[in-house]
């Protein structure tokens, strides 16, 4: 059932930004649009009792857009995704490897913050100096 529901979400969400994208594309918009999927909260691999994942700690992002430069996984890619693996806490639970902040911080830049002012935006960036993402890792 968990399988079964992704899916059928998954691909609602593929018609809803390829409609989207469609219409950004024919506005001349799409190079200055970015889509973040994201979560406040990291989902556990493993299934609940109620046909869907409990709250985890690790989560993911998904970007998209014009001028995104897509096609990479940011971050580490665990080891394997099995409950026993050296990235993974009980019930599927991933250990995270970078902080919101080190994608939201380029995003902003990108979107004229001044890089002076990021720590205003995310103040937790410093804690992850000098690893921090920049805009020329995510956009073109």
């Amino acid at each position: 059932k968990v399988l079964w529901n992704l899916n059928t979400n998954l691909e609602s969400l593929d018609k809803a930004i390829g409609a989207f994208s469609k219409d950004m594309k024919a506005k001349s918009l799409w190079d200055s649009t970015t889509i973040i999927q994201s979560s406040e909260f990291g989902r556990s691999l493993e299934p609940n009792g109620g046909d869907g994942t409990d709250h985890a700690w690790g989560g993911n992002y998904m970007m998209m857009g014009g001028s995104v430069k897509g096609g990479k996984i940011h971050g580490k890619y665990p080891a394997t995704l099995t409950t026993d693996g050296p990235d993974i806490l009980e019930r599927g639970r991933i250990i995270p490897t970078m902080s919101w902040e080190e994608i939201m911080g380029p995003v902003a830049e990108w979107a004229g913050v001044s890089p002076d002012s990021i720590v205003d935006v995310c103040p937790n960036i410093k804690a992850f100096e000098p690893v921090r993402m920049s805009v020329t890792d995510l956009f073109e």
